[in-house]
């Protein structure tokens, strides 16, 4: 995953959104604890009763997990592979002028693309 801090967060927050289910419960709660609630490893720790040691290496594992999880499946890149495509036929569609006869289907292709796109950003 990306290097810097805030990055990384953003990146196994988002691998949790597809892979979280197979992660165990105390897994996916450090990871929401870290991810998205923000919380320091200082925080986590006087949280949860255990060290600050021991969150970090919690973490790690959990990395470890979504990174292999992700090599193995791939969900995730091809997810924002789709994403891109989706988006790439917006514009195209964009460009195009129907006919009287054409323009209800243009709106239909666009409304399905907008409406699958926004159930995926949900």
């Amino acid at each position: 995953m990306t290097a810097d801090g805030l990055s990384k967060r953003v990146a196994y927050g988002a691998l949790v959104d597809f892979y979280g289910a197979l992660l165990t419960s105390k897994q996916r709660e450090l990871l929401a604890m870290y991810c998205d609630e923000d919380l320091s490893l200082s925080e986590i720790s006087e949280r949860m009763n255990i060290s600050r040691q021991a969150v970090s290496e919690h973490l790690n594992r959990s990395y470890a997990r979504l990174d292999t999880l992700e090599a193995q499946l791939n969900l995730f890149e091809r997810f924002r592979e789709m994403k891109t495509s989706v988006n790439a036929c917006l514009d195209h569609l964009s460009l195009v002028s129907a006919t009287e006869n054409t323009q209800y289907h243009l709106n239909q292709a666009r409304n399905i693309l907008r409406r699958h796109m926004n159930e995926e950003e949900a």
